[in-house]
């Protein structure tokens, strides 16, 4: 899925949240949290990361997939919203197409990214 020629849906967006969000291989990043243990899976096709930092998230375009930390654990809805915010900047950014973009369309991807979560995160 790296370098995709075009964006993926709001409905794909959504529908991977969900995928990774309900696969049982997304239980052992939770009990990595548990313990305090760093890992790595292929979680539904994208590279899911767990570190125990004090941090929600962060893309890892070059992985296809992205980083999540302690504050992505904090309630149900944050884990969510972090999902979702990492996979649409996965699928949306400019980045993840191999261009290069200047500081502030990175921030405007970053909103959309964060918007985007908190509208759909009761979606999954």
């Amino acid at each position: 899925m790296a370098n995709r020629p075009q964006s993926l849906s709001d409905a794909q967006i959504i529908a991977a949240a969900r995928a990774v969000y309900e696969s049982a291989a997304f239980d052992e990043i939770r009990s990595a949290h548990q313990a305090g243990q760093s890992i790595t899976l292929s979680v539904s096709g994208w590279s899911i990361q767990y570190e125990p930092l004090q941090f929600s998230g962060m893309t890892a375009f070059s992985e296809n997939g992205f980083i999540i930390g302690k504050e992505a654990f904090a309630s149900e809805d944050e884990l969510k919203k972090t999902q979702l915010h990492e996979l649409y900047r996965l699928g949306r950014s400019a980045l993840s197409h191999g261009r290069h973009i200047d500081r502030a369309s990175a921030s405007a991807e970053t909103r959309a990214a964060f918007e985007f979560a908190e509208r759909h995160y009761q979606s999954i």
